[in-house]
C-alpha cells in the first residue's frame, strides 16, 4: 500500500516511464523464457533421436553377431556339410546361379527363423556397448537398461520399474517382425544434461534480463533522486531567499533610520544602528561562506593548512565565543580530560566545532545546554557535542549529512540555516581521516561524537 501510494503521488512522466520500462522488461523475460522453452525441447528431441540411434546400432550389431556362424553352416539331409563356391576370372562378368533341393531350402529358412527368434542378448552385454557408443556421440550421462514384453518390466538394471515408463530410447529386439520384445534406456539426468550443453544460452539470456532490469532500476533511483534533489534544492533557494531577506531588511531599516529619522545627530543612536548593521552583515557573510565552502570542496580540491593543536583547548575557546555572543541563551558543560594534540587545520576543525554548536543552539527549546568531552581513546582523539533539544528520529539520522538537507520541524523557517552545516563537518573529517556519527532519540537530544588522528 506504502509503495502504491508513493507510486500515485509521483509526476506524472515518471510514472509513464516506470510503466513502459516495466512493460518492457515484461516482455523481455517473456521472450527469452519462450525461447528458451523452445530450445529445451529441440536439445531434448535431438537427445532422445541420437540415444535411440546408439541403441539401434548396438542391438543389431548383437545380432550379426549371434547370427552370422550359425546361418552359414548349413548341411544336408544326409548330414554333410553344404558347401557353396563360387569361381570367376578376374575382369569376367559372371551370374551366380545356385542349386539347392527344396528341403534342403526350407530347412534352411527354418533354422534362420529359429535362430532370429532366440537371439536374446543380456542387458550386461549391451550396456558396456552402448555407453561406448554413447560416448562416440559425446554423451556421458548415465543410463539404467530394461527389458519389456506385453508391457511389463521383467528384467532391468538399477533405477525403480515405474521410472522406466519415462524412457527416452525404446528399441524393438531384432529378429522377426511379430517379437514383441523391446529394449529400453531411461536417462535419468537428462534434464541436466541438455541444460549443461545450453549453459551459454542460459547464461546470455540470464546476463542479459539482469543488466535490462539493472538498468532499469538504476534509471528509476537516479530520476527518483534527482527528483528528491530537486524538491530539496527547491526548499534550500526558499529558505535562502528568507535567510538573506533578514538582514537586507534590516540593515535597510537602520540605514533609513539614520537618514529620514535625525538618527544620525544622535550618536548613541547612531552607533546602536551601525552597530546592528555591523552584525546583521557579518551574519549576511557567514550565511555567503557556507555556501560558497561547499561550492569549493565540489569543484577543486581543498588545501589544507595543517599545524599542530590541543583540540580540547580549541573547544572551550570556541565555546568562549558563543558565549560571549549569546549569554542567555547558552550554557556549557565541559569535561576535558587532559590535552589532545592533532595535526589539522585549525581553521576548518574550529569551523566542524562552530557548526556542532551552532546546530546544538538551533535545535534546543528555549535556552541550550549543551555538555562537551574530549578524551583521548586509542590512536584518537575524541571529542562529543550534546544538547537536550528536539532530538532526531532514526529515518532522519540517515540524511542528516547531507547537502541542502535540514531536520523537519513543522515549520520552513522554524529553524534558520541551508542545510550545509553537517554536509561541511563530513567532507572536513574525511579529508582528515577522521570520523563523525550521532547518537539521538526524539524528545531526548542529540550526541555528535567525533574521532581524528592523535599526533604521532
Amino acid at each position: 500500500m506504502r509503495l502504491y501510494n508513493y507510486f500515485c503521488n509521483m509526476n506524472r512522466n515518471l510514472r509513464y516511464i516506470i510503466l513502459m520500462m516495466s512493460v518492457a522488461l515484461i516482455g523481455i523475460i517473456i521472450f527469452q523464457a519462450y525461447w528458451i522453452s523452445n530450445s529445451f525441447d529441440l536439445h531434448n528431441k535431438m537427445f532422445r533421436n541420437d540415444v535411440n540411434m546408439a541403441l539401434e546400432r548396438v542391438l543389431n550389431q548383437d545380432v550379426e553377431v549371434s547370427t552370422i556362424g550359425d546361418i552359414m553352416d548349413f548341411r544336408d539331409s544326409t548330414g554333410e556339410p553344404i558347401t557353396i563356391e563360387a569361381h570367376r576370372q578376374a575382369g569376367e562378368e559372371t551370374k551366380d546361379q545356385y542349386f539347392i533341393s527344396r528341403e534342403d531350402l526350407r530347412r534352411i529358412i527354418d533354422k534362420v527363423v529359429v535362430s532370429l527368434a532366440t537371439i536374446h542378448p543380456e542387458l550386461d552385454e549391451i550396456g558396456p556397448r552402448y555407453k561406448a557408443e554413447l560416448e562416440g556421440m559425446r554423451i556421458t550421462t548415465p543410463f539404467f537398461l530394461a527389458f519389456r514384453k506385453d508391457g511389463a518390466i521383467y528384467s532391468h538394471t538399477g533405477a525403480d520399474t515405474s521410472r522406466f515408463d519415462k524412457s527416452q530410447a525404446v528399441q524393438r529386439l531384432p529378429g522377426i517382425a511379430m517379437r514383441k520384445e523391446q529394449v529400453l534406456a531411461f536417462f535419468p539426468e537428462n534434464r541436466s544434461y541438455i541444460l549443461n550443453r545450453m549453459w551459454l544460452t542460459l547464461f546470455a539470456s540470464i546476463l542479459l534480463i539482469c543488466l535490462t532490469a539493472g538498468s532499469f532500476f538504476y534509471m528509476l533511483v537516479t530520476l527518483v533522486r534527482q527528483r528528491k534533489l530537486s524538491e530539496i534544492k527547491n526548499d534550500f533557494i526558499n529558505n535562502m531567499t528568507h535567510e538573506l531577506k533578514t538582514p537586507i531588511a534590516t540593515v535597510s531599516a537602520a540605514m533609513e533610520a539614520l537618514v529620514n529619522f535625525d538618527a544620525i545627530n544622535d550618536k548613541s543612536r547612531s552607533l546602536k544602528y551601525i552597530e546592528l548593521s555591523r552584525k546583521e552583515l557579518s551574519r549576511l557573510s557567514g550565511m555567503v561562506e557556507n555556501v560558497l565552502r561547499i561550492s569549493t570542496f565540489e569543484k577543486q580540491k581543498l588545501v589544507l593548512f595543517k599545524e599542530t593543536f590541543n583540540v580540547c583547548q580549541l573547544l572551550e575557546d570556541t565555546a568562549q565565543q558563543f558565549q560571549v555572543q549569546s549569554p542567555d541563551k547558552v550554557q556549557f558543560n565541559f569535561d576535558l580530560k587532559g590535552p589532545g594534540y592533532i595535526h589539522a587545520d585549525k581553521f576548518h576543525i574550529q569551523n566542524v566545532i562552530s557548526n556542532l554548536f551552532d546546530n546544538a543552539i538551533k535545535y534546543s527549546q528555549g535556552s541550550a545546554v549543551i555538555d562537551v568531552t574530549c578524551a583521548r581513546s586509542a590512536e584518537f582523539i575524541v571529542f562529543s557535542v550534546r544538547d537536550h533539544g528536539m532530538g532526531i528520529t532514526r529515518e532522519q539520522q540517515q540524511h542528516i549529512f547531507e547537502k541542502f538537507y535540514r531536520v523537519p520541524t513543522g515549520d520552513l523557517h522554524a529553524v534558520k540555516g541551508f542545510g550545509l552545516g553537517l554536509a561541511y563537518v563530513r567532507q572536513i573529517l574525511e579529508v582528515h581521516g577522521g570520523t563523525i556519527g550521532v547518537k539521538s532519540q526524539l524528545g531526548a537530544g542529540s550526541e555528535f561524537t567525533i574521532a581524528l588522528p592523535e599526533i604521532q
